[in-house]
């Protein structure tokens, strides 16, 4: 799919229509070579040929170190603050890279002499080696030429949170390695990380999942250039980066360029209940699937009941006039969207829905998303990795469903900008409405939540404001552990720059009898 060129009909409903798959023909699968010789390289990306190679190349990456799970892809250097890649030329040439691509700039005499070396070694193996002055530009052509080569179906995945949830159980439902599905991996959704997965496609891919994040407009249509999505999903519009991205309406209209440049054949699945999100129908020729809770939605979500013993989450889904039930290993209401989400996907795509729902009952989130554990009786909820205002809220929804004390360890939700200190402040008040034994604050840029909390009723005793260093971290763990009894529970969540996984571990160490 390309470009709509502009607004599209605003209510063209899949339900309306006769046919609700793109499954019709069978995509073709990926596999031979990105280029056979560096003329071809150069040829594609307009870089300048140092060294015409003879060796095929399949794939890229930009750490020398994983080209040993991967020789013959091409190692495209680029200079950085920690790690200059433009050093490992060498390197790369012995663990297995078939071509370098070289960004130019900046080289001290160090480097200089790298690739000067480099040379010499790839014209005795038969490596190409390429110099540009913009490295992310070469990779994006490279994307961009080898995704054109095949007929595969692509989904893209964006919103200000639950990107990374949802594009796995997507995957997973579709059918993930064995359906010849394959993802961007892990949260890599940037100009780098996205071309890099499509060019690192297995061999036989037919289907892709891609994540799409964005901190300014414009570049998710960039990426919908390189992927290709005729099938587009949008989670949530958030004050996510609202420090770099800029207020809401700047935020709704750079998700909306997803469902921008979806084609009129393609389908666009939003989130019904979120009214900014529900707002992008009018920006689509796709056509439009409702997910969420609302009487409205094509796909709905009838139930989401927490089971407090196993930590699993029961959905009860409607589409298509079936029920749909899914055992959702995770332990959260707000896992519901991203099943629904799912299986619509799955029904667009022509997936057998029941057998959708088993794979997700075996569903895991990317590593470092929440956990779930009891220690010492005591269940932690490890929601550390990061943090937004609608994903707070719908995270202390979930902890105000547990039986027993309940304890919340909260920080910062960053990078809000303007919205920082009314955000901080609802959610302190959502804390007081979850009925805690304790919330404890840590990082005086979290000092809000704590005045949130107690405008709305929460005692003085029941609110501890912590730092969130070390001292802060020990004294945190050992005060939740001191309180906590077999059948409590303890919710750890801020925004990644608070590393409040160090709560996690410390308090882990307390309740299995360790010495923080």
């Amino acid at each position: 799919g390309g470009s709509v060129g502009g607004r599209g009909p605003s209510s063209r409903r899949a339900s309306d229509t006769a046919d609700m798959s793109v499954a019709a023909v069978r995509p073709s699968r990926v596999g031979g070579y990105l280029a056979t010789a560096g003329a071809e390289l150069a040829t594609i990306t307009g870089a300048e040929l140092l060294v015409d190679g003879t060796l095929p190349v399949r794939g890229a990456l930009v750490d020398s170190r994983r080209l040993a799970e991967q020789p013959g892809a091409l190692f495209l250097a680029l200079p950085g603050a920690q790690t200059d890649g433009r050093l490992h030329l060498s390197a790369a040439i012995n663990a297995g890279a078939h071509a370098l691509i070289i960004q130019s700039g900046g080289e001290g005499e160090a480097v200089s002499q790298e690739i000067r070396t480099a040379q010499e070694r790839a014209r005795e193996r038969g490596v190409s080696v390429l110099k540009t002055p913009d490295g992310p530009r070469a990779l994006a052509q490279l994307a961009a030429h080898w995704r054109a080569r095949f007929d595969i179906e692509v989904t893209g995945v964006t919103g200000s949170v639950g990107k990374t949830t949802t594009k796995e159980a997507i995957r997973v439902a579709l059918g993930g390695a064995d359906a010849h599905v394959a993802a961007t991996p892990g949260n890599a959704n940037n100009e780098i990380g996205l071309p890099l997965a499509l060019l690192n496609m297995p061999d036989g891919t037919e289907r892709f999942v891609a994540e799409m994040g964005m901190y300014v407009g414009g570049e998710i249509r960039s990426l919908c250039t390189l992927a290709r999505p005729r099938i587009g999903v949008v989670t949530a519009i958030d004050a996510v980066h609202a420090e770099r991205a800029g207020d809401l309406d700047a935020i709704e209209a750079a998700k909306g360029e997803l469902v921008e440049e979806l084609p009129a054949d393609g389908f666009a699945l939003l989130a019904a209940d979120d009214p900014r999100v529900l707002r992008l129908r009018a920006r689509t020729a796709a056509h439009v699937i409702l997910v969420g809770s609302s009487e409205a939605s094509d796909v709905r979500i009838l139930s989401a009941e927490l089971d407090q013993v196993s930590a699993r989450t029961a959905v009860v889904l409607s589409i298509a006039g079936e029920k749909i039930a899914i055992d959702l290993p995770l332990f959260g209401v707000h896992f519901a969207r991203a099943a629904a989400f799912a299986i619509g996907v799955a029904q667009v795509c022509g997936v057998d829905l029941k057998g959708s729902a088993e794979r997700l009952s075996t569903f895991e989130l990317p590593g470092g998303r929440t956990s779930v554990q009891t220690v010492g009786g005591v269940r932690i909820i490890d929601d550390s990795y990061n943090a937004a205002p609608s994903s707070m809220a719908a995270a202390l929804a979930t902890l105000g469903t547990s039986r027993g004390a309940r304890f919340a360890a909260l920080g910062a939700m960053g990078e809000l900008g303007g919205y920082s200190a009314e955000a901080h402040l609802a959610i302190g008040r959502a804390a007081a409405e979850s009925d805690l034994t304790a919330l404890l604050v840590f990082g005086s840029e979290a000092d809000g939540i704590a005045e949130g909390a107690r405008s709305a009723g929460m005692t003085v005793d029941q609110i501890v404001r912590l730092s969130a260093d070390e001292g802060g971290i020990a004294a945190g763990a050992g005060l939740i552990a001191d309180r906590a009894r077999t059948g409590d529970t303890v919710l750890i969540k801020a925004s990644r720059a608070v590393a409040l996984e160090r709560l996690a571990a410390a308090l882990r160490e307390r309740l299995s009898g360790g010495v923080a």
